[in-house]
């Protein structure tokens, strides 16, 4: 027996389809769209490191070379941590960590981390966006 249409004409038929392959599909363009974004991710966070290097003030350079990005384990999130420290005694750990002295205290009022985050904020969006439009159409 034929097939029977919403036209209600007999012998047409619109076709099977099958989503297995559109979700494998889909699948490979999203990790491929991901992917594009965490290089864009990555080009980011150096980009403020790059910044935030040049707006830390330098005394012996310590600081200025602990800034780093670090990411988790798959790459989508980034710390830009500034982990410069001195021993000292009176320090659970032993060390004292003076990044955060330097980016916080009015008395030193040097801020470099958040200027450089968001002096850099826009443009990694704007880069993240056209990295993943960008790998959506190449699919």
């Amino acid at each position: 027996m034929a097939r029977r249409s919403h036209y209600g004409d007999l012998g047409f038929a619109r076709g099977k389809i099958s989503s297995n392959k559109a979700v494998a599909e889909i699948r490979q363009m999203g990790e491929h769209v991901l992917k594009a974004a965490k290089v864009a991710l990555k080009k980011g966070a150096d980009a403020v490191v790059a910044d935030a290097k040049n707006r830390c003030p330098v005394n012996t350079g310590r600081l200025r070379n602990s800034i780093k990005a670090e990411s988790n384990r798959d790459g989508s999130v980034y710390w830009i941590t500034a982990n410069a420290s001195v021993e000292s005694k009176k320090s659970p750990s032993g060390r004292f960590y003076y990044g955060a002295v330097v980016e916080f205290s009015p008395k030193i009022n040097r801020p470099f981390l958040y200027p450089a985050m968001e002096q850099n904020r826009q443009q990694i969006e704007d880069d993240i966006s056209a990295a993943i439009s960008k790998a959506a159409r190449s699919g």
